[in-house]
């Protein structure tokens, strides 16, 4: 084992660098005799900065080592089973050699317990018992560093352990021993038992991932579908493995440049959202690539495109019937999300997808979240046009004003893709005439009466007057049903009587 002195003492939650200088050495001639393997101790002069001061030296006893004041020296001695002792202002690091470590992998990534890039919420979830750890990458001043994060004994919340990295051998270290892997430095506390820090925080049981934590290497992007703010959208194909096969994806790309660790959790947040969701219509989550850049989100392929292109289609419009298909399918994934208290907060037909039967598809999930209602402080970069008077006035969210938005929506299916308010174009203007009664949404040339009758109720003023999603699939699930009825009824008549 070789040790050394590092110019800083590492401590939970932190993101203080890593050692000092290279040390200087020489050989003791007073180094003892014994029949047992030898070991290194290599001491450094400290630097100065935070958290770094004066670091005392070693000199063996029977049974313990013990504070000198040598400022540097290198000899041999007797191993034996005692770290050594930590000042308060600085500290020490014993090598630890990688076939004494016992680490396999030479990659972190090739660690089951290894999440990649992960917010505490997440982590809190996946550590239940006392010594439950696993590794991740966070952003701690502006840089990704890797980061132990463990459930202590007798503790309900999570403690994070930066690994840092020495600068002059550039070995991998937590508290007293350093590796030149992460895998080693893993095995060795958990193997050995060894502490994380001076309250004893050991680790015991690493978390594995998900099947929905995939590897980079198991997607292939074909053919970029488009473009954001933060990142890309492409088809592309998720390989399940040798006895499952491939299948077509769409995949949503985090640019990794310029991105801060506040931006990549609300990318990610679409993600924990959908996690929780199983519904035909609503797209379907397949998983998300974390363990290295770019971020990546894998769904469904909804081949048909968005239902605001259809809509928009004049050479191939669709049906009355396609119509009220589309509402019925849409109510049906948004009476879902009623039930398991999921507020979507971008309903609009941008946000609703068709598949390769013409299927809708509810997407875009990245403002949506968990709970019966919700106050947003900050309405900046808002779908205005599409969002109720309370939350245009007071920013609350609910179930309710999820029901005006999809008001709107039916609006914009049965207007051929209109924008909605499009004769005003100031969207202050727009927002002081929506919460004043001012500006109201008529209904569109062509519009059944039972189809209007159900968009207004979704516009009520007074969020109490509207109805649930549950009552609004319903009554749209009635309306299909007799309108298919209809369909074929006038079927038969034309056949009878040769129309």
């Amino acid at each position: 084992m070789m040790v050394f002195e590092s110019a800083t003492t590492p401590k939970a939650s932190t993101s203080v660098s890593g050692s000092s200088a290279p040390p200087e050495t020489q050989r003791s001639s007073s180094g003892s005799r014994h029949s047992r393997s030898k070991k290194m101790i290599i001491r450094r002069r400290s630097s100065r900065g935070i958290g770094t001061g004066s670091i005392m030296s070693l000199k063996p006893t029977t049974s313990q080592s013990t504070l000198s004041s040598s400022p540097s020296e290198c000899h041999l001695e007797s191993t034996h089973e005692t770290g050594p002792s930590q000042s308060l202002r600085g500290k020490k690091l014993i090598q630890i050699l990688s076939e004494e470590a016992g680490g396999t992998a030479r990659q972190i990534e090739d660690e089951s317990f290894y999440h990649g890039f992960m917010s505490d919420d997440e982590c809190k979830s996946l550590l239940t018992n006392a010594g439950d750890f696993l590794i991740r990458r966070t952003e701690i001043e502006g840089e990704m560093q890797y980061v132990v994060t463990v459930l202590p004994e007798n503790s309900k919340e999570i403690t994070n352990f930066v690994i840092r990295k020495t600068r002059s051998k550039h070995l991998y270290y937590v508290y007293k021993y350093a590796f030149k892997t992460i895998s080693d430095l893993i095995a060795y506390h958990k193997r050995m038992k060894k502490p994380l820090n001076v309250e004893n925080v050991c680790i015991v049981r690493g978390i594995g991932r998900s099947d929905w934590q995939l590897a980079h290497e198991q997607i292939e992007r074909n053919r970029k579908l488009g473009e954001g703010a933060f990142g890309e959208v492409w088809e592309g194909t998720l390989n399940l493995g040798v006895f499952r096969g491939s299948i077509p994806v769409a995949v949503k790309i985090l640019h990794s440049a310029n991105i801060s660790k506040d931006e990549r959790i609300k990318f990610l947040r679409e993600a924990n959202v959908m996690l929780k969701l199983n519904h035909p219509n609503i797209i379907k989550f397949y998983g998300v690539a974390t363990l290295k850049d770019p971020i990546m989100i894998v769904m469904e392929l909804a081949s048909g495109g968005s239902l605001l292109a259809r809509v928009q289609n004049t050479k191939r419009p669709p049906t009355e019937m396609d119509k009220i298909r589309y509402c019925a399918e849409a109510s049906s994934g948004l009476a879902y999300l009623e039930t398991v208290q999921i507020i979507h907060r971008d309903i609009a037909a941008r946000n609703c997808l068709l598949s390769a039967d013409d299927e809708i598809k509810l997407s875009d999930f990245g403002l949506s979240l968990l709970g019966i209602n919700y106050r947003e402080r900050s309405m900046k970069n808002v779908p205005v046009r599409w969002l109720s008077p309370e939350t245009l006035k007071h920013g609350y969210f609910s179930s309710k004003t999820d029901v005006w938005s999809f008001g709107i929506t039916i609006w914009e299916i049965y207007s051929g893709g209109q924008e909605p308010y499009a004769e005003v174009e100031d969207n202050k203007e727009l927002r002081r005439g929506v919460i004043d009664q001012r500006l109201k949404i008529c209904s569109p040339f062509g519009m059944p009466p039972m189809m209007q009758q159900i968009m207004f109720s979704c516009l009520a003023y007074d969020p109490e007057n509207r109805p649930t999603f549950r009552e609004l699939n319903a009554k749209l699930s009635a309306i299909r049903s007799n309108t298919i009825s209809h369909i074929k009824f006038s079927s038969k008549i034309k056949g009878l009587f040769g129309f």
